[in-house]
């Protein structure tokens, strides 16, 4: 019997007679990928192989950005080297195929890959291939580092800032805050919040509109067929939940007790908190656990008068503080807004570069804002100033602490960020707290003082003096009535009045009694 041979039949081949794959999009190749289709594919426009010799995210982010920005999207197959030899994935440990299944969450957060293994033999061992899928989204995605790419033909190109503008102009892309956010309304909002802007938008501008109204009117709430779609404005605003979607909606503080974080076992913050919320609550937790975090210092003021106040006046934090949550790029949902406090400065990071045309010399002279219509929000309750006058404010008050001016830098760590260094010129200036002060005058006669009381001897201790205008500019209660407490404190034992040449000499004064020993 005459021997044939093997028959060669259809469907021994991956493709079917009708198939024409050049003519496949990457969502095809991706769905129906086999290992026997390795051979037909080389990389173009739609697909890219990458080796797992060497995983570098950051690389990996690029690709992510460029096919986000391609028609079509693209497909990125990990596991063959570029020659088109099967070289598997089952020798990257789980850290990395982690790391590679979670980059687009720090490093490429607009991207919306997919994820999936194909099965393929190797010689006599089962192996893998890690097929990415990242779909187009019709409008610019960027990596952390501000920067996007595109595909063209085999490669990758880098767009410039013109090429940004122009693929946003062509493709009328909607700004993160007036997207559709998946929250009903007004189920999901904070009632008072609402009623608050609503209240004193209507007094501001003389209105007799409706909240929805208003709402509408701010870009803030989105009228539908059925009802109203909050935006993503809105949820920043005033939302019970905005962490649901917007991640990055919180504020982290931090204090160290040195000039430097530290790494390892040296990184340990002394304090460390996560401030979650709305943005109003937000600002409000994270202004409190400052305050909290924050030392007095005493020093020589230009009157040439010891006076105590805190390391930095509130308003050039509190200014940097709020710039830095409404301002933010919340598009890098995974990044914190974060205020770290050492020794000698305090910083104030938000994540996203300058918005032209503001820049590191033009801070305070242009402004620009990335989150308009929260910032117009913010405007009405009364937090934000237009972005010139809130850092010519955090200027000046620096400058009424005798303090170095503010420095606004923006650099690239992990991502794009805008930094505020607020310095406190600590080696000059000698740290003194309640506690130095409750030693001073014994625990326990510390805990049977009013607070009133306290603020006075506290003041006559860092300042050796005090009279009766002070304590009355020190706790806010009348000239007689101050008069009677510090009266009280000598009857105490813990002030000595001192009088004056003649009566009501405006040099009397009250010292503290341990100093006549």
């Amino acid at each position: 019997m005459a021997d044939h041979g093997q028959l060669t039949l259809p469907f021994d081949d991956p493709f079917s007679v009708s198939d024409q794959p050049d003519l496949w999009t990457p969502r095809d190749i991706w769905v129906r990928f086999s290992q026997g289709m390795t051979g037909r594919f080389v990389e173009d426009r739609r697909i890219e192989f990458k080796s797992t010799k060497k995983i570098n995210v950051d690389d990996f982010a690029t690709y992510l950005s460029c096919f986000s920005n391609t028609p079509d999207g693209g497909v990125i197959c990990f596991g063959v080297e570029d020659d088109g030899t099967l070289s598997g994935c089952s020798n990257l440990d789980a850290t990395i195929l982690n790391g590679i299944e979670t980059c687009h969450l720090q490093r490429c957060p607009a991207a919306r890959p997919e994820f999936k293994r194909v099965p393929i033999s190797l010689g006599d061992r089962q192996d893998f291939l890690i097929l990415v899928y990242t779909p187009y989204i019709g409008k610019l995605a960027e990596t952390n580092k501000s920067e996007a790419w595109i595909r063209y033909g085999d490669t990758k190109h880098k767009m410039s800032e013109e090429e940004k503008r122009d693929f946003r102009a062509t493709r009328n892309e909607v700004s993160f805050e007036l997207e559709k956010a998946p929250y009903s309304y007004p189920s999901d909002f904070q009632e008072s919040t609402i009623q608050d802007f609503c209240d004193k938008y209507r007094e501001r501008e003389k209105s007799k509109w409706s909240n929805e109204e208003i709402l509408v009117d701010r870009h803030l709430l989105e009228r539908t067929q059925t009802g109203y779609a909050p935006l993503n404005a809105l949820v920043l605003l005033a939302a019970k939940d905005p962490a649901r979607t917007i991640p990055g909606c919180r504020v982290r503080v931090q204090r160290f007790e040195g000039d430097r974080e530290g790494s390892g076992e040296t990184y340990q913050p002394i304090r460390d908190r996560f401030c979650e919320g709305s943005i109003v609550q937000v600002i409000q937790r994270a202004a409190a656990a400052i305050e909290e975090a924050l030392h007095s210092v005493t020093w020589l003021n230009n009157d040439g008068k010891f006076v105590t106040t805190p390391e930095y006046p509130k308003w050039a934090w509190f200014e940097a503080l709020v710039n830095a949550c409404v301002h933010r790029s919340y598009s890098f949902s995974g990044t914190d807004t974060t205020v770290k406090i050492f020794s000698n400065r305090m910083e104030i990071e938000s994540p996203g570069g300058f918005v032209p045309p503001v820049n590191e010399k033009t801070i305070y002279v242009m402004r620009a804002s990335r989150n308009h219509h929260l910032m117009d929000a913010m405007r009405y309750l009364g937090y934000v100033q237009m972005a010139r006058e809130g850092t010519r404010r955090i200027k000046e008050s620096m400058a009424e602490y005798n303090l170095p001016e503010p420095v606004f830098r923006q650099e690239v760590l992990h991502g794009v960020v805008v930094r505020v260094i607020l310095q406190n010129d600590h080696k000059v200036r000698s740290r003194s707290t309640d506690r130095d002060v409750a030693v001073f005058f014994g625990v326990d006669q510390w805990k049977l003082m009013q607070d009133h009381e306290i603020k006075i001897a506290a003041y006559a201790y860092r300042n050796e003096t005090i009279q009766v205008s002070e304590a009355q500019r020190l706790t806010g209660r009348t000239w007689a009535t101050s008069k009677k407490d510090l009266e009280r404190l000598c009857r105490k034992g813990i002030l000595v009045f001192v009088s004056g040449d003649y009566s009501r000499d405006p040099k009397a004064h009250y010292r503290l009694a341990k100093q006549e020993v």
